[in-house]
C-alpha cells in the first residue's frame, strides 16, 4: 500500500513540472499556426491584386471596377498586415518577458 502511495504521489509531482512545458508547446504551436495562416492570407491579397492589374490590362475590367476592387483588396491587405504585425509584437512580448524571466533568475543565483 505504501509503495502504490508512494508511486502515484512520484507521478503527481512529474505530471505537475511537466504540464508546463506541454502547456507552453501548445500555445506555440497554435501560435505558429496562426502565423502561417495570416501569412497565407497576406501572400493571397497580394496575389489577388496583381491578378486585378492583369486584368484590367487585358481588358478584363474597366477602371472603375478595377478601382473598387483594388481599394478593396488593399483594405482586405492591410488588415492582414496589422494582424501580422500585432502577431509579431505579441512574439517580441514573449520574448522580453523570457529574457526578464531569465535575468532574473541568473541574478538570484549570484
Amino acid at each position: 500500500m505504501g509503495v502504490a502511495l508512494a508511486l502515484a504521489v512520484a507521478a503527481a509531482a512529474i505530471a505537475f513540472a511537466i504540464w508546463p512545458l506541454l502547456r507552453g508547446s501548445a500555445a506555440a504551436e497554435a501560435g505558429a499556426l496562426e502565423l502561417s495562416d495570416l501569412t497565407n492570407q497576406r501572400d493571397m491579397a497580394i496575389e489577388d491584386l496583381r491578378e486585378l492589374d492583369f486584368d484590367r490590362a487585358l481588358g478584363n475590367l474597366s477602371d472603375e471596377d478595377h478601382q473598387a476592387l483594388r481599394e478593396q483588396s488593399k483594405r482586405r491587405a492591410v488588415g492582414i498586415l496589422k494582424q501580422l504585425q500585432a502577431h509579431e509584437g505579441r512574439i517580441d512580448e514573449e520574448i522580453e518577458q523570457a529574457v526578464a524571466a531569465l535575468r532574473n533568475g541568473s541574478g538570484s543565483k549570484r
